[in-house]
């Protein structure tokens, strides 16, 4: 038996091998040239992107939405689920993964670092039994994914610093890995595939920022007809920059000697259409990041009408993919593939919590099919509940089978008569046999 669970072993490694062969020691996560400074001129990095108001907007937006939202170990019982508030992994995800981050601080980092760099990572600490009682943020430039030629196994390397030198390996289980978009096991860096974009976007801010900072006039030449000395033409340069840099120096007026003409060699903000470049880059960074530019304080095509399915789809097209992976992730790596019916699940209604309409509106739909009962409702609301008597479901009466619709109004029986009416079997039998007594009393005599 043995001998068997060995060849099975190893003809599995031989397969997985043959499948992962093709796969480098190192998986890329870049597969497009890249390098930092921009045909724009200006150098982009996760970091220096991040300087991009639209960038921060978008980052801020995602990270803080997904951990916001409450995240429960669940387990399935008889007519659904419910939350496994004694067990000790709910306590990492809905409380506190480890004695110096929140819940809420852990997953907006990790989402935070898998959109910048692809990659969100936090080593499982477990305790002597292989149970999960910590989990601790990795910042991604310490991290290196590996998969060992001979085995196939995936592991990481973990360095020391961002800078390199000696570190550890953890085990591929023990690694609790948020990737982002991508082909394999490390999610592509949005920021180096984004660059250009993101390139001009900076541009763009520097440009502004220089040409308000230079008074908001455009680039000048002073033409002397006759020739200056070195001296006389740094007073000259020092006399216009004293006069026009810097916003408060703006529209002042330049007298100028030696019979010199001034000309006009740039474009004004409004040629260049700088407002246009800004409010069209918001959008285009938006389609990198997946998030409604409304979301980013962009309304420029909001409307009444349609906000509210914009809304929708934040919902459905940004914030449920990366809730997605942080449940798949925590099913298999803190409950492991037999999980006894256990999983992990964030509760996106929280994001209703705000608009009190629409979740009165839920709550009375729930409860007019009775799905939900008054204390249902009043503990998603952090309420007190009603007692045992706001256990009870209800539903509205009028709601029948359409069989019975169709078969037309049914008559009510005639209720049968109360028990203290019907006289009891001895005194209704007295009082027959009194009535036939009476009757024959009053009869007249037959005559033969």
């Amino acid at each position: 038996m043995l001998e068997g669970f060995r060849n099975s072993l190893a003809q599995g490694i031989a397969i997985l091998a043959q499948r992962v062969s093709t796969e480098p020691r190192y998986p890329a996560s870049r597969r497009v040239p890249s390098a930092p400074r921009t045909l724009a001129g200006v150098t982009i990095t996760p970091d220096t992107a991040v300087t991009i108001s639209t960038v921060w907007a978008c980052l801020r937006f995602i990270s803080q939405t997904v951990a916001g939202l409450p995240w429960h170990a669940m387990a399935k019982v008889k007519g659904g689920s419910e939350i496994q508030d004694k067990n000790p992994i709910d306590w990492l995800l809905y409380s506190r993964p480890n004695p110096e981050w929140s819940s809420f601080q852990f997953r907006e980092t990790l989402t935070h670092w898998a959109l910048r760099w692809g990659n969100g990572y936090a080593e499982i600490e477990r305790d002597t039994l292989g149970r999960p009682f910590a989990l601790w943020p990795i910042h991604p430039e310490r991290v290196k994914v590996c998969r060992d030629p001979n085995t196939a196994v995936l592991y990481y390397e973990v360095s020391n610093g961002p800078g390199g030198g000696a570190g550890i390996e953890i085990d591929a289980a023990d690694m609790f890995h948020i990737r982002g978009f991508g082909e394999g096991v490390v999610g592509v860096n949005v920021i180096d595939y984004a660059a250009q974009s993101l390139g001009w976007a900076k541009a763009a801010q520097i440009f502004g920022a220089a040409y308000f900072g230079n008074g908001a006039t455009p680039t000048v030449v002073v033409k002397n007809k006759k020739a200056l000395s070195v001296d006389g033409l740094k007073a000259q340069r020092a006399e216009f920059d004293n006069l026009f840099k810097g916003p408060y120096r703006s529209n002042k007026a330049a007298f100028l000697d030696n019979d010199a003409d001034i000309e006009t060699i740039s474009l004004n903000a409004a040629e260049t259409q700088l407002i246009e470049v800004h409010m069209y880059l918001v959008e285009e960074i938006c389609r990198w990041f997946g998030v409604p530019p409304h979301k980013v304080m962009h309304l420029a095509r909001a409307t009444f009408s349609n906000i509210e399915h914009q809304a929708i789809e934040v919902v459905v097209d940004c914030i449920t993919p990366w809730a997605k992976r942080f449940e798949d992730e925590g099913n298999y790596k803190l409950f492991g593939q037999n999980r006894r019916n256990l999983f992990t699940k964030m509760n996106m209604n929280a994001l209703l919590r705000g608009d009190m309409k629409s979740r009165m509106e839920f709550y009375k739909g729930m409860e007019f099919v009775g799905a939900y009962s008054p204390n249902k409702i009043l503990q998603l609301e952090d309420e007190n509940t009603l007692g045992p008597d706001g256990d009870i479901h209800v539903m509205q009466q009028q709601m029948v089978p359409l069989e019975f619709i169709a078969k037309g109004p049914v008559t009510p029986a005639a209720p049968a008569p109360a028990a203290a009416d019907t006289p009891a079997p001895d005194q209704a039998a007295t009082n027959a046999m009194d009535d036939f007594n009476r009757i024959l009393a009053s009869s007249e005599p037959v005559h033969g």
